[in-house]
């Protein structure tokens, strides 16, 4: 659980399920100990106050009043564990591919996505053109994993829901530069015979180590 009223008069609010939420220009939460700023954090192990521009550590009296009141507040209707994990799932695929992006670049200087899809189209004699397709392939099949969970997410009641770890555990695993330069890559969920996966080059009569 969290509890943060910050600098800017902000309350933010993360429940003992992991819902989080915040609102803006907010009245000071009301507990038995005075304070103008109060942060609870203790996934950071940051548990104090602030009171005439001093750092106070909360006591254990302290800590059992803001967890009591975390428990009694009411997320707004407007948000769910669902859409939040949602959007994790969304933040998680897209670190994933800029990762992967960022790692070709060192073998490849492909500047952008743009570059290794013009590289990587159909009928392409860019040298690097197996990186670029091997690339996309793997791009298609994180996204396909993605949306598969949002679905799932999309169709589970809040009260049903496992821990965000569960279904982050889900998304592939980037795999190695050497994928994308020799082809190797194992995930029993990548099975796509398209142009550079599973040896579906060879029907074009290119070598798997042309790049």
């Amino acid at each position: 659980m969290i509890l943060v009223y910050d600098h800017n008069n902000v309350l933010h609010l993360t429940n003992e399920r992991g819902l989080r939420w915040n609102y803006d220009r907010a009245d000071k939460p009301q507990f038995s100990f005075d304070y103008d700023f109060l942060f609870y954090i203790p996934q950071q192990n940051v548990l104090e106050i602030e009171l005439n521009e001093e750092k106070i550590s909360l006591s254990d009296e302290n800590i059992s009043e803001i967890e009591e009141y975390i428990k009694l507040c009411d997320p707004p209707t407007s948000i769910s564990l669902a859409k939040q994990f949602i959007e994790e799932i969304r933040i998680d695929v897209t670190n994933r591919v800029d990762h992967v992006r960022k790692k070709i670049h060192e073998v490849t200087n492909f500047k952008s996505r743009a570059d290794i899809m013009i590289a990587g189209r159909e009928g392409s004699n860019d040298p690097r053109r197996q990186i670029a397709r091997r690339y996309m392939e793997w791009v298609d099949f994180a996204h396909g994993i993605s949306e598969r969970l949002q679905e799932e997410l999309r169709k589970t009641l809040d009260e049903d829901l496992r821990e965000v770890e569960h279904y982050l555990d889900q998304m592939p695993a980037c795999p190695p530069l050497e994928h994308f330069v020799d082809g190797q890559y194992i995930d029993e969920r990548f099975n796509t015979e398209t142009l550079d996966v599973e040896g579906g080059q060879d029907d074009l009569g290119e070598d798997k180590r042309a790049v």
